[in-house]
């Protein structure tokens, strides 16, 4: 199994979101820590705020923050959203199934389990379990994030 890039990039922007605490982070802030395209995070950023992950200030001095909680927010949930199938084989998916063993197959059972146990996995780790290595993370992407004080654009410092 193999996550989609747009998954990748949510969680990362999900994440230093959180880690920012409040703060206005812009998209061109994490394109340049992560090194990847603005035109894919742009994406990103969007969908996350209208599904209510990010709240996202437009105009000169804009950029997003996280708009909920992130002890309430798993890593399962985002991957759930962003990803349009979890279909590991084919015969997950009853509509374009070509497989003359459906319903007689353990191979196809036994997928469905293994997607189960890995979502059931991810659905025990919020988006505060994995920021909360804040000082290392933030030290790695951009040394000025780490000390750095919340500005009067943030929020809920």
């Amino acid at each position: 199994m193999r996550l989609t890039s747009y998954s990748n990039y949510a969680l990362r922007i999900l994440m230093v979101a959180t880690m920012r605490r409040g703060e206005l982070v812009t998209v061109h802030e994490v394109a340049e820590s992560f090194g990847i395209s603005k035109a894919h995070l742009v994406k990103c950023v969007h969908q996350l705020g209208l599904w209510g992950y990010l709240e996202n200030v437009r105009g000169r001095n804009g950029g997003f923050r996280l708009a909920k909680d992130p002890a309430k927010i798993t890593v399962g949930e985002i991957i759930r959203k962003t990803e349009d199938e979890l279909d590991l084989v084919e015969c997950f998916d009853a509509v374009t199934n070509t497989c003359p063993l459906i319903g007689i197959c353990k191979l196809g059972k036994l997928f469905k389990q293994a997607c189960r146990a890995f979502l059931d996995v991810l659905d025990g780790v919020t988006l505060a379990d994995i920021s909360s290595n804040r000082r290392e993370v933030l030290g790695a992407l951009n040394k000025d994030w780490v000390n750095h004080k919340p500005s009067a654009r943030a929020v809920g410092s």
